[in-house]
């Protein structure tokens, strides 16, 4: 089966005929979301879009710039070769990350967030688990609007690093201003905000309202319905460890000053403003357009994204391809838990329920893809296969619950004729080039 995607997937095509231009944020067609993203994404923010919760984005609303591709050392191909490059994209508040692309895809790290806030603090660019490159600690309020001029910037925070943490249980009424300068407001202590809880691998106590948030349950989106759950499976997933102690500022919010507490986390910055509606006095702050300009404009370097795709063929490959990619490798351990069934372990189940709901997200995501005319017939034929795959997972999760076998031989039926299809529709996929990239003294090439 998709025996010329394998070799794509293998050695990503990219044509660098020249330089990239930098992607324009918000340009149009909006960039589409692969599963593994789109499943991360949905979980927080799928109920904040549709008006079922009421609290910040954790992402955003959707992309802010197509998948990319980002040097980094520990970066593997499909067969988990070493490749140096990994697939990221970039939201509002973060970015997210695959960094092993012959991992598996229904671990909870599959995709990870990045650690921009510290780099962005710190001025070092990681492009591996132990190199970076240095460079200025970004010049960027940290909240509020970004042409602030008095607003604490992500460089304000970086001496403040060093600082001793609060006592757990002492009122919050430190204030720090764009210069660095730390005082204390008594008035302050109004607002009934402690340093909650001492992290001793930073040596930082979090706020406690940021650490109610971190711990907060409400309406998330998974297999594809709304319930009632945590927010986050650990309290760090999303925000990463404290940086610093947390801070009352004055930022300008639409031109209007407003007064906020501000803590910066190794993937976020977290915000508390008093006077906003409940849901929404903790924010995420806007980490990833903040690093996304820094590290493409600041920095000067340049986004390489689909270059085998035509313009408006672009959005299509950011959910198509890696979604293909997680679902080829998701079958292999699928079938070898279906292989060998033990109906009577919970654990053996619940692995096999994560799985067969992956393959049903992989036909809701893609369901979602708006394909450009010149991949409407590619996008059928998928879809085609896709669908059938969702039907046969569901049939299994089915026949698992009532201990049907004649629905377990229907779904396995519909799995393998979907897979035909799949296999069918990516030969026929027409590709405008095809080619291997390697890195060179930190350049794509081709």
């Amino acid at each position: 089966m998709m025996r010329r995607w394998f070799v794509l997937v293998v050695t990503l095509a990219v044509l660098v005929a020249g330089s990239v231009s930098p992607l324009a944020v918000g340009a149009a067609p909006q960039p589409g979301l692969n599963v593994a993203f789109w499943r991360t994404w949905a979980r927080a923010d799928r109920p904040v879009a549709e008006g079922r919760a009421a609290r910040t984005w954790m992402w955003g609303p959707a992309p802010i710039t197509n998948v990319l591709v980002e040097e980094y050392d520990e970066a593997t191909d499909l067969e988990g070769t070493p490749a140096g490059m990994r697939f990221v994209q970039y939201f509002d508040k973060t970015r997210m990350e695959v960094t092993d692309l012959a991992g598996d895809p229904v671990n909870p790290w599959y995709v990870t967030n990045g650690l921009l806030a510290k780099e962005l603090i710190t001025g070092q660019l990681q492009v591996g688990h132990n190199r970076f490159r240095q460079g200025p600690p970004a010049q960027v309020p940290v909240a509020g609007d970004l042409d602030d001029p008095n607003a604490p910037t992500y460089a304000t925070f970086a001496p403040l690093m060093r600082y001793q943490p609060l006592p757990v249980g002492m009122a919050i009424i430190q204030t720090v201003d764009r210069n660095g300068t730390v005082g204390a407001d008594q008035s302050l202590a109004r607002f009934g905000v402690t340093a909650a809880v001492l992290v001793a691998e930073t040596n930082h106590t979090v706020a406690s309202v940021f650490w109610d948030f971190m711990n907060a349950r409400g309406t998330v989106y998974a297999d594809g319905a709304f319930r009632d759950d945590r927010l986050f499976e650990n309290p760090f997933y999303a925000t990463g460890l404290p940086l610093t102690e947390a801070y009352w500022t004055t930022v300008l919010v639409a031109g209007v000053p407003k007064r906020v507490l501000v803590q910066v986390f190794e993937r976020r910055v977290l915000t508390y403003t008093p006077d906003n509606p409940p849901g929404w006095r903790v924010e995420a702050g806007n980490v990833g357009l903040h690093y996304y300009q820094w590290r493409y404009r600041q920095l000067g370097q340049q986004p390489i994204t689909w270059p085998f795709a035509r313009p408006e063929e672009v959005s299509y490959y950011d959910a198509m391809y890696l979604t293909l990619v997680g679902l080829i490798h998701n079958y292999g351990p699928l079938g070898a838990l279906l292989r060998y069934p033990a109906l009577d372990s919970p654990s053996w189940r619940a692995d096999v329920e994560r799985r067969l709901i992956f393959l049903q997200d992989c036909a809701r995501a893609m369901r979602e893809a708006a394909p450009p005319p010149t991949l409407s017939g590619f996008h059928s034929q998928l879809m085609a296969g896709l669908n059938l795959v969702e039907q046969g997972a569901a049939r299994i999760r089915r026949g698992l619950d009532t201990r049907d076998p004649l629905l377990l031989l229907q779904g396995l039926e519909d799995l393998g004729r979907g897979l035909e299809a799949i296999g069918a529709a990516l030969d026929a996929l027409p590709l405008r080039h095809e080619g291997t990239v390697t890195l060179e003294e930190g350049k794509v090439v081709a």
